[in-house]
């Protein structure tokens, strides 16, 4: 009889347990398949990351002697990276596009866009995505992110030594 009752036990025990380490073994897989993209992109075009930030499915980093800035996002259908060349960048700023719902006489804001706007010293213009609730509804801080790159960006842009010609 106690046979019978350790063994449901193990059983309910192993179901439980079993999807718990398959949903962290699929988590890292995913991770561990961003910063490889990641380390890839860097080795192809020979970039030295001095600045790297990592938040739900973004890596961003930063090569500041050659001023181009890395990002890798886990999309839907893929792994995407981007380049900025900031030599190339004017101006930065955050856009943010909130939907505005109105729960039991109160207002509340739901984030569902957060964008770089890069103006290129050409004068056009190129949209950066950070965070799209149609592809990943999980937030961690995404506004504090962007606001970290858009300081980051406009502070290397802002700074660049005069440069001579010696001629």
């Amino acid at each position: 009889m106690k046979l019978d009752i350790l063994i449901v036990d193990f059983a309910l025990l192993v179901l439980v347990f079993i999807p718990y380490v398959l949903f962290i073994f699929i988590g890292s897989r995913e991770v561990r398949k961003l910063k490889n993209k990641f380390k890839e992109e860097a080795l192809h075009h020979q970039l030295i990351i001095d600045e790297k930030d990592s938040w739900n499915s973004n890596i961003i980093g930063v090569d500041t002697k050659k001023a181009i800035i890395l990002l890798v996002q886990n999309r839907k259908t893929e792994v995407h990276a981007e380049f900025i060349k900031l030599k190339e960048v004017k101006n930065c700023e955050i856009l943010r596009e909130v939907q505005t719902l109105k729960i039991d006489k109160r207002t509340e804001e739901i984030l569902q866009r957060i964008d770089l706007r890069l103006t290129c010293r050409n004068d056009s213009i190129r949209i950066v995505n950070l965070y799209n609730c149609e592809e990943n509804y999980a937030q961690e801080y995404e506004l504090k992110h962007a606001e970290k790159w858009n300081n980051k960006i406009n502070s290397m842009i802002s700074y660049r030594p005069a440069v001579n010609s010696a001629a």
